[in-house]
């Protein structure tokens, strides 16, 4: 299998393409919802790394924590095996539109990189068995980024990245070592929380 014919490929290419469509018809912005009908409702992996990707990008305040609870939404409907719904304060909120396009065209390039040495291996870690353990995973992970606290999301996200585009590509190696990178940035973010606490608490100490 070529690089162009992967599965991530073609995904990226179909985000993309989508997004570019939306665009022209003279859309400035674009609610989560719309994003989610826009790829489909029962596209959970899929839409698992669109978010993932999204958080990656720089956004208002707020906004860190509304992708996470969107990818903690994307990841119940998973688990339940229903179509996903996004509550009205996670599913109206808007995003640029021109910044996603930007940003997928780049995720197709990155994709058509990664293709070459990503392959279909060691299926069972990403069939549908997997979708279970996938889906709490992600639950889990995605309630410690929503924590109020800057920089706790960046190293777990990106091993949510490395999952998601490894589970779309088939390649159970990928899987692990997404594993293993949301496992240290949990560690990382567990150790940033702890630190956060201590200093909390020794700035009201100093108050007493």
């Amino acid at each position: 299998m070529t690089a162009r014919n992967a599965p991530i490929t073609r995904y990226t290419r179909r985000i993309a393409s989508l997004l570019r469509r939306a665009a022209e018809q003279d859309q400035s912005h674009m609610t989560l919802s719309r994003l989610v009908e826009l790829l489909g409702p029962r596209a959970h992996r899929l839409l698992l790394l669109v978010v993932s990707l999204f958080n990656m990008v720089p956004g208002p305040p707020g906004y860190g924590g509304t992708i996470a609870w969107t990818t903690c939404a994307i990841a119940i409907g998973m688990l339940m095996a229903r179509p996903i719904r996004l509550p009205g304060l996670i599913g109206n909120r808007k995003l640029p539109l021109n910044v996603m396009v930007r940003a997928s065209e780049q995720v197709v390039r990155v994709a058509n990189i990664l293709a070459r040495f990503s392959r279909p291996r060691m299926r069972w870690l990403t069939g549908a068995a997997a979708n279970l353990p996938y889906a709490i995973l992600v639950i889990v992970v995605s309630v410690v980024m929503a924590l109020p606290i800057p920089f706790i999301n960046a190293i777990p996200n990106v091993g949510l990245c490395i999952i998601a585009f490894s589970m779309l590509n088939r390649d159970g190696i990928g899987v692990i070592v997404g594993l293993v990178a949301t496992a240290i940035g949990l560690g990382v973010a567990i150790a940033i929380f702890v630190g956060a606490f201590h200093l909390g608490m020794a700035a009201v100490g100093s108050m007493g």
